[in-house]
């Protein structure tokens, strides 16, 4: 049997660079990353961005999330967040009744306690964009979670899990949907990470990484577990949460006096989001500034050791023993 005729070569070697290929670029920032997507999908209009009502904001830094909106020109709402950030539903459909362009989800911490299926759902029903903000949330290597394959698009944060000073990733989810997606893997030069980032990036064992953070969160848990009066462990440990950091919630206004005991002894710790951004009305979102004021974030990338967590906590433990002796 004579074979048909053949019109093209067969390849010596792989040379289509989009075969294969993850749907995402390194940009300089997850910063960047936001604004851009933001940039094209107005396309020269002014849009309707929807955010959560949980937005933080430092003189240093500004606001890495509302910044971009303001430099866009995006009108802005802001929807209710529930004790554990998972999003207020209720609030949420009343905000999403107002027809946004735009709605953004945050993983505050790598965690997220919302149910995502319902979120796109939601956001489909109304014609809105969903964007997933995984600043938090380092889950490109884990096939077994949504985080980050929900929304249209998402962005990373990559010095907050790898050892960098910058770098984000931009990832854009089902191509088929249109051409602003594929404008969106257009990254101009000078929002792209820089060459250090993508080493490091490549050289990472992302496996390891998760495990250790893992690790150290559960061995907080457990030395915390009993100053269940004091504080409040956020979140239980899931199967796949990979944490950005140990949130704890410090009862009875005594998260600001414990984070400088602890600075004072060399261990630096975090309250990320301590100041809310201006635009967030105190009596319409008052969970969200309860928790702004409670919030302290422990440590646990992988520089940091089991002795390392002992030590903190025994200075915490030590914070409160103190308390509870000037307690009238």
């Amino acid at each position: 049997m004579i074979p048909e005729e053949r019109t093209a070569m067969i390849l010596k070697s792989a040379s289509d660079p989009k075969n294969c290929a993850a749907t995402m670029r390194f940009t300089a920032s997850a910063r960047a990353a936001w604004g851009h997507i933001i940039s094209v999908l107005s396309a020269g209009e002014k849009k309707r961005v929807l955010l959560p009502a949980y937005i933080g904001y430092t003189e240093r830094e500004g606001s890495g999330v509302f910044d971009p909106v303001l430099a866009n020109g995006a009108a802005h709402a802001f929807y209710k967040l529930n004790r554990d950030l998972s999003i207020d539903l209720e609030d949420f459909r009343a905000k999403l009744a107002r027809k946004p362009d735009i709605v953004l989800v945050i993983h505050y911490f790598g965690f997220c306690r919302s149910d995502l299926a319902l979120i796109r759902q939601l956001c489909d029903e109304a014609g809105a964009v969903l964007v997933e903000d995984c600043a938090h949330a380092f889950y490109l290597e884990s096939s077994q979670s949504p985080i980050g394959s929900v929304g249209d698009f998402a962005f990373y944060s990559l010095h907050k899990y790898l050892p960098t000073t910058s770098g984000g990733i931009l990832k854009v989810n089902d191509l088929k949907v249109n051409d602003k997606r594929f404008a969106a893997l257009r990254i101009p030069e000078d929002m792209q990470a820089h060459r250090d980032v993508l080493e490091q990036y490549a050289i990472s064992d992302f496996a390891a990484i998760k495990a250790i953070r893992r690790r150290n969160y559960a061995a907080y848990a457990s030395l915390l577990a009993r100053r269940a009066d004091e504080m409040e462990i956020m979140f239980d440990l899931s199967a796949e949460d990979i944490p950005q950091t140990f949130p704890v919630r410090i009862l009875q206004g005594k998260r600001e006096k414990l984070y400088f005991y602890l600075m004072q002894r060399e261990m630096p710790t975090i309250a990320l989001y301590y100041r809310l951004i201006d635009q967030i009305d105190r009596m319409e979102h008052p969970m969200s500034f309860q928790l702004a004021g409670d919030i302290l974030n422990l440590p646990v990338h992988q520089d940091t050791t089991l002795e390392d967590i002992a030590a903190l906590c025994a200075a915490i433990e030590d914070f409160f023993a103190a308390e509870a002796v000037l307690q009238p």
